[in-house]
């Protein structure tokens, strides 16, 4: 994306014009400089802030009529505050990374029924807030100088801007995973899935292992549709060049993990192990468990009943420096571990999405994304009963129940 693109650059254009400064910070607008009275009839600068997503291409419209601000809550010139804007406090203080505010705003006229662009959605509410201003002093809202717009180089690993956390107002929960290094090791099945999801979170790299090629059962338990042209290719490469187009940092590695690369995953704050294999398994994560590194290996048993129906189970084990002693009684390590079922490439689509899924989740727990109630390192998802088992619970855990407040 380039750094100013065309289309944004008319988006503010009318801020320009009116004499106001405005600047852009990841997917948010700040408009500086509003004229606010405090409670002590004092006139003071606040900032506006609304979410803005944009891309070379297009601005999104304003999704909402709710915006953010920076500065002591707005008053009306008697020092009584204007409730009518009131919502909510920013817990934090922070919406984003380098995007603080302290009060979350909600007021709209009569009759809303949304707001074409940024410039009506914001000066709606610097009207509201300066009409007061001006009481005190009739013109300190007469710009000091030309109107100008900042747009700062956006930091985050997404080719467009992550709209999903911006939207749902939880930013600074996924920047909780900002800057990690991830590793997934096998690509068959469960890890495409696996990073399917992971490439969807501000996760600075992505490391992907597998030395095998990418063939057409292999489409049938993977996400997204292959075209026949993909079949034959290294499935790393495959899978880099697809999610390439939404996240960079991915890295493909189109080689197994034996003992004489298996050094390379200790660089990764967190591995996802994802092959099937009882002896590669039992090399991967006696490395990892050795230098220190948490990781999750997901598993699936799957057997064929005499009524010619398929029934298992979906298992993930952690292993963290707190939590290890458990993992090879939990995880299979013998030769050709996995059920012959898995090993022949039946196409079970949900399962391995599930196992990934259920991987996803716990990863996101452990670094505090979701909340975790229990620190358990064993989960196991039961087919034919549709039920979770939880074990394995971490004795040294800082876990504590979620507030609600």
């Amino acid at each position: 994306m380039s750094a100013k693109p065309a289309v944004l650059e008319s988006a503010l254009a009318p801020f320009v014009a009116a004499g106001l400064r405005v600047s852009v910070q990841g997917s948010y607008l700040l408009l500086h400089d509003v004229p606010v009275v405090d409670d002590q009839r004092q006139l003071r600068l606040g900032t506006l802030i609304a979410t803005l997503v944009y891309t070379d291409s297009q601005v999104t419209p304003p999704a909402t009529h709710q915006v953010w601000f920076d500065g002591p809550f707005p008053c009306f010139a008697s020092g009584a505050p204007l409730e009518q804007l009131r919502h909510s406090e920013v817990a934090g203080g922070l919406v984003a990374p380098e995007v603080p505010a302290k009060y979350f705003f909600s007021n709209k006229n009569e009759g809303w029924t949304g707001y074409a662009t940024h410039f009506d959605q914001l000066m709606h509410y610097w009207r509201i807030i300066t009409d007061q201003a001006r009481v005190i002093d009739p013109q300190c809202t007469q710009p000091l100088a030309a109107g100008s717009v900042q747009v700062e180089a956006r930091k985050d690993p997404f080719r467009y801007p992550d709209a999903s956390s911006t939207r749902g107002r939880f930013e600074m929960v996924s920047q909780k995973l900002a800057k990690l290094r991830i590793a997934i090791v096998g690509m068959g099945g469960t890890g495409s899935y696996v990073l399917d999801q992971v490439a969807k979170t501000p996760v600075n790299e992505i490391h992907l292992f597998d030395g095998d090629v990418f063939e057409v059962h292999n489409a049938f338990r993977a996400p997204s549709a292959a075209c026949e042209a993909d079949f034959g290719k290294m499935k790393v490469a495959h899978f880099r060049d697809m999610y390439d187009a939404m996240h960079t940092g991915i890295v493909a590695h189109p080689a197994y993990i034996t003992e004489a690369n298996v050094g390379l995953l200790a660089q990764f704050d967190f591995v996802f192990v994802c092959i099937d294999k009882g002896p590669a398994r039992k090399l991967v994560c006696a490395h990892l468990i050795d230098c220190g590194v948490t990781f999750i290996d997901c598993g699936m048993d799957m057997s064929l009943s005499k009524k010619e129906q398929i029934y298992g189970t979906c298992r993930v084990t952690m292993a963290s420096p707190t939590m290890r002693k458990h993992f090879f009684e939990r995880a299979p390590t013998m030769e050709d571990a996995g059920d012959a079922l898995y090993d022949q490439n039946i196409q079970i689509a949900d399962a391995n999405a599930l196992n990934a899924i259920l991987a996803v989740m716990r990863w996101k727990q452990h670094f505090g994304f979701y909340a975790m109630n229990w620190d358990w390192h064993q989960l196991e998802f039961v087919t034919n009963t549709m039920a979770l088992a939880r074990s394995e619970k971490s004795e040294d855990q800082n876990a504590t129940p979620p507030d609600h407040a």
